[in-house]
């Protein structure tokens, strides 16, 4: 059997791709059970969490415009590597820096709370 045609880039697209649907998930059962809950701490976390995952999708897209070298061989642990690096500092920036989104769309959900 021959799987010499499966590279790298598939496991990690595949990967990527899992990963990023079971957040999805995740997000969206937390961001329900606060709406329903009517638990406004939760729901300002859902939407730091969204802010979060929107900044995620915008850094990679930054990153995916930046042409590769092969100056510096690729091989998968690397690419392991930076993948856990780019999700630390999206962590860190989405900590550290407000872009408002979170805050607008708590002030949009958080009507609902006072509408029923």
């Amino acid at each position: 059997m021959d799987i010499s045609a499966i590279t790298n880039k598939y496991f990690n697209s595949s990967i990527q791709s899992s990963s990023v649907k079971s957040s999805d998930d995740d997000f969206e059962k937390r961001l329900q059970n606060a709406l329903e809950n009517k638990d406004e701490k939760e729901l300002k976390k859902a939407c730091k969490e969204f802010e979060g995952i929107l900044l995620e999708i915008v850094y990679k897209q930054m990153k995916a415009t930046v042409p590769k070298s092969d100056f510096i061989p690729a091989d998968p642990g690397r690419e392991i590597f930076e993948d856990m690096l780019d999700e630390e500092l999206v962590k860190e920036s989405n900590g550290r820096i407000n872009l408002g989104l979170a805050d607008s769309l708590y002030k949009q959900l958080s009507k609902n709370f006072k509408a029923k």
